[in-house]
């Protein structure tokens, strides 16, 4: 079993650094992917998938492999944000949602993030404050893991996907009566 199942809570924040570090594969060139990755995954990308709009730009994740069958238990955690200058002291947040768009003809889809990444939402306190550049986030979701299709999200250009993968329980869980 790979040691990432162990984990209930994995952050990744590039397909290449997962691979090198928690997989232990050796690190593949930028234009080439890492071993564990499904080729299928990079030829349905090349098929299927559009590029971005205007404005906006297309961001990709190719998961590393897993079975059919064990991948059941996975899912992946998308987060869109920005990095701004903050203040410091008030939290900050974009609006919008990241929504699923088929792909006709072909069975597959990708995600399209809707909001405002110009403004960001804050708590408004006052105080001395510690101005610096953060990553602030806006909508996130979660996805089935499917190691055979890439992940695509047209994000608003400037923006930053991250993604993490997350691990059910082996067990499940009855709830009582009450």
């Amino acid at each position: 079993m790979p040691p990432f199942f162990a984990a209930i809570l994995m952050p990744a924040v590039t397909v290449l650094s997962l691979a090198a570090t928690v997989l232990g594969a050796v690190p593949a060139a930028a234009d080439e992917p890492a071993a564990d990755i499904d080729p299928g995954a990079i030829k349905n990308l090349e098929a299927a998938y559009p590029q971005a709009a205007e404005g906006m730009e297309r961001k990709v994740i190719l998961l590393p492999h897993v079975e059919r069958g064990p991948d059941e238990s996975l899912q992946v955690e998308l987060l869109v944000g920005r990095v701004i200058e903050t203040d410091g002291i008030n939290s900050y947040r974009f609006g919008g949602t990241i929504e699923e768009r088929n792909i006709d003809g072909w069975g597959f889809s990708y995600y399209e993030v809707n909001g405002d990444f110009q403004n960001a939402a804050s708590t408004r306190i006052g105080g001395p404050t510690d101005p610096a550049p953060r990553f602030v986030p806006g909508p996130r979701r979660t996805v089935r893991y499917n190691s055979r299709l890439p992940l695509v999200v047209m994000v608003p250009e400037g923006s930053e996907l991250r993604w993490r993968i997350w691990k059910a329980a082996d067990e499940w869980q009855t709830a009582d009566e009450r």
